[in-house]
């Protein structure tokens, strides 16, 4: 089974007895593991010793940062570097603003405390660590500040984590119920501004995520104690519970990294290479680019504008989502989120209180979406009420429900363009996937937008994040600063490094209980040319490397250089880091389980409602999409219902019933 958490609802989907089986129910925000067990209870009762695993992602903890709902963690560091999170980087997100706000950090520097001691750039101790300092800074910031978790940060402990270990030590001695997070276990890389901010967001995040991790783990033992806990990670695969302090960090953004990696997996099996990931839920629009069958991956991404300096799935987020409030502005315009309506109240047409109207209401008001449909029919809407949320601002009802409708597509067009025409790609190359619960209504006119002529809706579109968590492989990536001229001892050097993280990698996975020969490695390696302020991974085959050496390192980075800015340089070359991923590849026939189209002897059910489209009433068929064959065509306009979703296709589309289950959409015109 898989579960994601989003803002507004909770996914759930699994497979029994060869059929594919979804629930959705609402999230609660206030203790997410609630609505995971009430999700559990509703979907398999309170016998769930027919679930072997459990696969789980969220959005809990990015949401713990961007509402800073964490916990008053603390930080010790280096004498001389306590200011470190107070001063970050000079960069600026507006570089032509006169005053220029940075975020603020998670610790304040009230609670950031110098210890004597002191590695130099190559790791060796200049100053012994001062232990007595140590305990007296602690123990006077315990009773100053009460932190609930501390982060430890040493200059150069990526090199040597001897002081960082000895200060875990000394710690877990004295206050054994207090978290201790370290930077050499969190993120061992240079950087000391993106150390010490990865390494106090997992504090930050540590005891929040362990309660609500540790709830979880707590209700498996009791009601299915054979089953494994498997989390997301943002990096896209997933992992074993393992009793991590740092999991919270690696969680980010998890929910969306596995609809991304469900999308890699359909498009193999519809045969799409190069696809935009378009992932609308009731909050957020997340946006993401697969070339040639891979996801990106970035070395480091931002929360809030804080970075966070491991790998994850590159996706582009945007506040338009089903939950997204319309408003009008002081100067009388009419806006579209970032705020939602979240779970509680929701949407005006929820009936639950809210008052402020939702793109979800202007659907509604549209006709786009059924009320006694929705969610299968498990909720009813309220037209009524979403047709006086829409009259509050300004026009008719049904106008502003055109115009929010016509300013989400414009902010989803933004969210688009970044991550391909800004990046040198042309969205007219690419299929457009469209899925959670709004995605299938945007995609097509999102296409249109852009002159996208494919659009994709996969099967099970509203909990396509939660279906990625299903065909995940279990991952982990591991790396390494280690700075060295690539010269004609690098080969060498590199191959040793390694050796040794290899070995690391099979000792956590046996750990895990995994054996070491199901375990495939890809090696990476993070260059630059020497004075460079960045980096660029370049993927490394150890065989030709072997062969090779030098000449091969050099010639790898210089063709990645040509590549992503059009220029070489005769300058030498830097390694900088090493990255190994090791991981389990996913079971393939779990994929052909969920892609699995529909029955040839299913009769199509449609019928024909009048919806408003663009301020005109038109006739529009209505079709139950687990009623379409394979190979069956609906002309638009058209709308296709499920229980977790609703596609729209525009006027002058189609779409057809791939065998697999999805829907094709395509222009008329193309046909």
């Amino acid at each position: 089974m898989a579960v994601e958490v989003g803002g507004t609802f909770t996914d759930l989907i699994w497979i029994e007895e060869g059929k594919v089986k979804s629930q959705k129910v609402p999230s609660t925000p206030e203790d997410a593991s609630e609505g995971v067990i009430s999700g559990l209870q509703v979907a398999l009762g309170e016998d769930l010793s027919k679930m072997s695993e459990l696969c789980h992602g969220s959005t809990v903890a990015t949401n713990a940062i961007i509402e800073r709902r964490g916990c008053r963690a603390a930080l010790v560091t280096t004498r001389g570097f306590r200011d470190v999170l107070e001063l970050q980087r000079q960069l600026r997100a507006n570089v032509y603003a006169i005053a220029c706000e940075k975020p603020q950090p998670l610790i304040p520097l009230s609670r950031s405390i110098e210890v004597p001691e002191r590695l130099d750039a190559h790791g060796e101790v200049v100053e012994s660590l001062d232990e007595a300092s140590l305990i007296d800074a602690v123990e006077a910031l315990i009773e100053r500040e009460s932190p609930e978790a501390i982060a430890v940060c040493l200059l150069h402990s990526y090199l040597n984590p001897r002081h960082e270990d000895r200060v875990r030590v000394l710690l877990a001695e004295r206050f054994p119920d207090l978290p201790v997070i370290l930077s050499s276990d969190v993120l061992p890389t240079f950087r000391e501004y993106e150390r010490a901010s990865t390494t106090a967001m997992a504090a930050y995040l540590a005891p929040l995520v362990g309660r609500y991790i540790g709830r979880l783990e707590r209700h498996m033992a009791e009601h299915a104690p054979q089953s494994d806990l498997f989390l997301m990670q943002s990096s896209g695969g997933v992992l074993p519970v393992g009793g991590s302090l740092d999991c919270g960090v690696h969680m980010l953004n998890s929910g969306p990294a596995a609809g991304v990696i469900g999308a890699v997996r359909v498009a193999e099996v519809v045969g799409d290479t190069d696809v935009i990931t378009l992932d609308i839920g009731g909050t957020s629009s997340d946006i993401a680019l697969i070339r040639n069958g891979m996801a990106g991956v970035t070395a480091e991404t931002d929360v809030n504008g804080l970075p966070v300096g491991l790998p994850s799935t590159d996706i582009a987020n945007i506040g338009a989502g089903g939950g997204s409030l319309g408003y009008v502005d002081r100067g009388g315009m009419l806006k579209v989120g970032p705020r939602s309506a979240g779970a509680r109240p929701g949407p005006a047409s929820y009936g639950h209180g809210g008052t402020d109207p939702a793109i979800t209401d202007a659907l509604v008001e549209l006709g786009w979406i059924r009320s006694h449909r929705f969610l299968g029919g498990k909720m009813t809407l309220h037209p009524d009420r979403a047709s006086e949320a829409l009259a509050t601002l300004g026009s008719s009802a049904s106008e502003s429900a055109q115009a929010m409708i016509d300013i989400a597509i414009a902010h989803i067009g933004q969210g688009i363009r970044l991550v391909s025409v800004q990046r040198g790609h042309d969205a007219k190359n690419f299929a457009l996937y469209g899925y959670g619960g709004m995605g299938p209504m945007m995609s097509a006119l999102a296409a249109e937008e852009l002159k996208i002529g494919r659009v994709v809706i996969p099967p099970h579109p509203g909990l396509f994040s939660a279906l990625g968590l299903l065909v995940s492989d279990l991952k982990r990536i591991y790396r390494e600063t280690h700075l060295m001229k690539v010269d004609e001892h690098a080969a060498e050097r590199v191959a040793a490094s390694f050796v040794r993280m290899r070995e690391r990698a099979v000792e956590e996975f046996t750990r895990l209980g995994r054996h070491h020969d199901e375990l495939v490695f890809d090696h990476a390696l993070e260059m630059r040319y020497l004075g460079q302020g960045f980096e660029l991974l370049t993927e490394i085959d150890l065989e030709t490397l072997a062969a090779q050496g030098q000449a091969y390192l050099e010639r790898l980075f210089r063709e990645t250089h040509m590549a992503r800015y059009g220029s070489v340089s005769r300058d030498p070359v830097e390694i900088v880091t090493l990255r190994l991923v090791a991981q389990i590849p996913a079971d393939g026939d779990t994929l052909q389980e969920l892609t699995r189209g529909p029955s040839g002897d299913v009769s199509p059910e449609i019928e024909e409602f009048a919806v408003t489209f663009r301020g005109v009433r038109t006739p529009c068929q209505f079709a139950w999409r687990a009623s379409l064959p394979k190979g069956h065509v609906l002309h638009g306009p058209a709308i296709v219902e499920e229980p977790t979703a609703t596609t729209l296709v525009p006027p002058a589309w189609r779409a057809t019933v791939h065998e697999t289950g999805s829907l094709i959409l395509e222009k008329e015109t193309q046909a």
